[in-house]
């Protein structure tokens, strides 16, 4: 037999069986910024003492995005000039009503634990799971009646194994910006798993490196006290934050709180933030107090510290359970939560996610009148985003989750 035909029949046997792999397609980097914009967002990535963080940060197929490449958009369906409308618009006529829809206000308009430091400036990344020839699995969106407004709009899910990003960074007096949060969140089979990575996770992890970077500390009058002030347990009052929709209340919590004195020291600060790696918080209390009280987070009303001032993330645990609180709101109808105001459509998001949807720039409304809805071609092209087919997408990579109402 001749040769040639021989090694065809022999791979082909081998594909037949299973024991030959097919090549993979790698796909293009997607780019929603341009590459001077994208190249000092990454360089404000942390190192993460986790291995599998890391290499999803490093990875080059990372989708970053900021709020100028993802427009805050809600849908509205159930009312005159129904559409995609920009978040930053008021859509109401009344004049008592402040914000018109609910993407603006506490718990959803900021990063949790946001609302009151002025100073935070997040930014996001995707990274999408491939199939087993290397092609980025897309996110896969359809049109369906809403269970909170019965109202036939977009809902969109994600499949699993993608992951989300949220970088939260604060403005130096260098006037620089310096990452003090890394939020993730991981699509599995049903629901989400979540974590957040900070350099200093408990209250001894700022003591020790403030001790390894000065180690003549008690020198430093200022510095001196932060570190006094790190070594005393908590106070055992406890605190309230809470939304006040009278429908369905999204976020009450009671916790410790941790006013941090300032260092004294801003290249302290910055050294800090820059060089130290972050690790999990997940399910690690700050610092603890009498009577179990504790705080998941400090705070502060100095200018320039290892968080923000006015940072209110000590009442946010790092769980499922407390991060499902709001995330388990998207897409849902503002009516749900408070009926009386005269607010509009839905919050922002689908599948658990706030920040991505599937709507091109040209379809969100910036004045309150309807516009035709597209679908973003660039994403379509590159098979970030597809239309749903069942025939395609299979529930065991495209599951729903139970505990959303969309």
């Amino acid at each position: 037999m001749n040769p040639l035909w021989m090694l065809c029949l022999t791979l082909a046997s081998l594909e037949k069986q299973g024991s030959f792999e097919k090549p993979t397609m790698e796909q293009p980097a997607v780019k929603l910024m341009n590459t001077a914009t994208e190249t000092l967002y990454r360089r404000l990535l942390p190192k993460v003492d986790d291995p599998h963080i890391q290499s999803v940060l490093d990875d080059p197929q990372l989708i970053i995005y900021t709020d100028s490449e993802m427009p805050k958009a809600y849908q509205f369906w159930d009312g005159a000039f129904p559409g995609v409308h920009s978040a930053t618009y008021n859509i109401s006529a009344n004049d008592s009503e402040p914000f018109g829809n609910g993407n603006v206000e506490f718990p959803w308009g900021t990063p949790a634990g946001a609302h009151r430091a002025a100073s935070v400036k997040p930014f996001r990344f995707l990274l999408l799971p491939k199939d087993q020839q290397g092609r980025r699995l897309p996110i896969v969106w359809y049109q369906k009646p809403g269970r909170t407004d019965g109202a036939t709009g977009y809902g969109w899910t994600y499949p699993v194994g993608t992951i989300f990003g949220e970088i939260l960074t604060l403005r130096g007096p260098d006037g620089y910006d310096y990452a003090f949060e890394l939020r993730v969140r991981t699509r599995e089979s049903g629901d989400w798993a979540v974590d957040v990575f900070r350099p200093f996770p408990t209250a001894d992890d700022l003591a020790k490196r403030i001790t390894e970077l000065k180690p003549n500390w008690q020198q430093q009058p200022q510095l001196a006290q932060l570190m006094n002030h790190l070594s005393q347990p908590l106070p055992a009052r406890r605190f309230s934050l809470t939304d006040y929709q009278p429908g369905r209340r999204v976020f009450q919590q009671s916790m410790g709180q941790d006013v941090l004195p300032a260092v004294g020291d801003d290249q302290l600060v910055a050294t800090l933030l820059e060089t130290t790696t972050f690790r999990s918080a997940h399910s690690t209390a700050w610092r603890v107090g009498a009577g179990g009280v504790s705080t998941a987070a400090p705070t502060t009303t100095a200018a320039f510290h290892i968080v923000p001032a006015n940072y209110d993330a000590g009442f946010v645990e790092v769980d499922r359970q407390s991060c499902r609180r709001c995330h388990e709101t998207t897409n849902q109808n503002v009516d749900r939560f408070n009926a009386g105001r005269d607010w509009y459509g839905r919050i922002r998001g689908s599948d658990g996610i706030f920040s991505f949807h599937p709507f091109s720039r040209e379809s969100i409304s910036g004045n309150g009148y309807s516009v035709g809805v597209r679908i973003r071609y660039d994403l379509q092209q590159a098979g970030v985003i597809a239309k749903y087919d069942p025939a395609r997408h299979p529930q065991s990579i495209y599951s729903s989750i139970p505990y959303l109402v969309e």
